[in-house]
C-alpha cells in the first residue's frame, strides 16, 4: 500500500494542531484516527473517528491500533508533563512499568525518546508533521512585510550561538535577546510566560528600552527528535512578542510548527513586529 493510502493515528496534545494536522492528512490521501488525551485534547477532535483515553491508559491505545492494523503514529500538541503517580496506569501499561517509570526520569528529550522506543517496541512506525502536514512548518526567510534589521539579525546570531551551548542540558527552545544580551531563556513555564517575564521587566523598570527591541529566537535543541517535539508559534506567541515589545521572531525554517501562517504574519505586521525563518541547524 503506498504511504497516500495508509491509516495513521494521530496521538493528540492540546491545541489546535492535532485538528489541523488531521486535516492536512485526510486531503493528502491518508485515513485518520485520532487518540485524544482527556484533559489536554480539544473536543473537536470528535470529529474525526477517535477515542478518549486517559495518559495511563497505554494498553487501550495498543489495542485500537492493532484492532485497525494502524502502523504510522504521530504525536501532535503539547502535553503537561505528568508524574508516575497521576498515571493511573491500566493492565497494559501496568505490564511496561518499569519503562514508563524510566523515561519520566530526567529531561523532556529523554522522556519523549523513551516513549518512541515504547510504541517501537510494538511495531510502530512514528512520523511527524514533516511527512503529514510539511506546509504547516515555516518557510526560510522573510515571512512578513516588516523585515529584520541589522541590529536583529546580531542578536538572532547570539541567541543561535547560546541555544546550541544549552541544547545538552535539555532545556527551553527559546530566548529572547536584546543588544546582544540575552535577557530571558525559556525553560518549563514556555515561550509565552517567558514573554511574560520580558513585558513585566519593562513595565516595572527592570529592563528600560526605547520602543520595541528584542527578538524571539525560537529554534529545536541539537539532537532532539522533531518527529515527536517540534517548537511551534501561532498567534498567541505574536500576541505576546507584542506585549513584550519585541521587534520580531525568528523561528528556525522546517523545524517549527506555523499555525494560521497569513493571519500569523497580518497581526505581525499590524503590530510592527518581524517574522524570519533561519537556517538553525549547525
Amino acid at each position: 500500500m503506498s504511504a497516500a493510502g495508509q491509516p495513521v493515528a494521530i496521538i493528540c496534545g492540546n491545541g489546535r494542531f492535532p485538528k489541523t494536522v488531521a486535516e492536512a492528512a485526510q486531503l493528502a490521501g491518508r485515513p485518520v484516527f485520532l487518540v485524544g488525551l482527556k484533559g489536554a485534547a480539544e473536543e473537536g477532535i470528535s470529529a474525526f473517528p477517535h477515542i478518549w483515553v486517559r495518559i495511563g491508559e497505554l494498553g487501550k491505545v495498543f489495542r485500537s491500533l492493532k484492532d485497525r492494523n494502524i502502523i504510522d503514529v504521530a504525536f501532535i500538541g503539547g502535553l503537561v508533563r505528568p508524574e508516575l503517580s497521576d498515571l493511573r496506569p491500566d493492565f497494559g501499561a501496568l505490564a511496561r512499568l518499569p519503562d514508563i517509570a524510566r523515561l519520566l526520569l530526567g529531561g523532556d528529550d529523554h522522556a519523549l525518546s523513551g516513549l518512541v522506543k515504547l510504541f517501537e517496541a510494538e511495531g510502530h512506525r512514528i512520523i511527524g508533521v514533516q511527512e503529514l502536514a510539511p506546509a504547516l512548518l515555516v518557510p526560510m526567510g522573510q515571512i512578513t512585510k516588516t523585515a529584520a534589521s541589522a541590529e536583529a539579525l546580531a542578536d538572532l546570531d547570539v541567541g543561535m550561538r547560546c541555544l546550541r551551548a544549552l541544547s545538552p542540558f535539555d532545556a527551553g527552545q527559546g530566548l529572547v535577546v536584546a543588544k546582544r544580551r540575552i535577557v530571558a531563556i525559556e525553560a518549563a513555564e514556555g515561550t509565552d510566560l517567558m514573554l511574560r517575564r520580558i513585558a513585566d521587566l519593562k513595565q516595572n523598570g527592570r529592563l528600560r528600552a526605547k520602543g520595541a527591541s528584542g527578538v524571539l529566537v525560537k529554534m529545536p535543541k541539537a539532537g532532539q527528535d522533531l518527529r515527536v517535539d517540534l517548537p511551534a508559534i501561532g498567534l498567541k506567541t505574536v500576541a505576546a512578542c507584542a506585549e513584550a515589545q519585541l521587534a520580531g521572531l525568528f523561528v528556525a525554517a522546517g523545524e517549527v510548527l506555523m499555525l494560521d501562517r497569513a493571519a500569523l504574519a497580518a497581526k505581525a505586521d499590524a503590530a510592527g513586529l518581524f517574522v524570519h525563518g533561519f537556517e538553525g541547524r549547525a
